[in-house]
């Protein structure tokens, strides 16, 4: 297994990042041909205001990245949102995800104004992130039956989930 080093992205990362979110799509809200590099600035743009973009390098390649932003209104300053992790499949089950996490909850306890909350949403169907996601702390707030639609027309539930810090 290649050494995998963590280090904060910038803006200048947009493409690699863009380039591992299309190769990562399955797990994703975004087709590959909805994932454009505007899309990708705007989102770690959003990211770096106040938020946390961490990637996972092997090498010269990304193989995994972490992004959340922080809520814009004042009341609620203490959340990250709109989290979005991926890993490239290839990669994927050697711990990335979970070492994503942990560098993610460590950054955000340093943030200010304090986070106090974490917040994410996910497919039903993709147990196996569920399951990471507990093991890191999350846990299930609801559901949003019939939110997703799959490329099949079948609907599944998106699951919100919350860490606190």
């Amino acid at each position: 297994m290649a050494h995998i080093s963590l280090r904060p992205l910038s803006l200048a990362d947009a493409p690699a990042a863009l380039a591992l979110m299309r190769r990562a799509e399955g797990g994703l809200g975004r087709l590959p041909d909805e994932m454009e590099l505007p899309w990708m600035e705007q989102a770690l743009t959003s990211a770096l205001d106040g938020g946390l973009a961490i990637g996972a390098w092997e090498g010269a390649r990304l193989v995994g990245l972490i992004k959340a932003s922080r809520m814009p209104s004042v009341q609620f300053q203490h959340v990250l949102w709109d989290l979005t992790v991926a890993v490239d499949p290839a990669s994927q089950g050697r711990g990335t995800g979970h070492r994503l996490f942990s560098e993610l909850l460590a950054n955000a306890a340093t943030l200010t104004p304090r986070i106090e909350r974490v917040e994410l949403v996910v497919r039903e169907g993709l147990t196996h992130a569920i399951r990471l996601y507990e093991r890191v702390g999350f846990r299930q707030e609801g559901r949003f039956e019939r939110r997703f639609r799959l490329s099949d027309g079948s609907c599944q539930a998106d699951i919100p989930m919350a860490l606190f810090l």
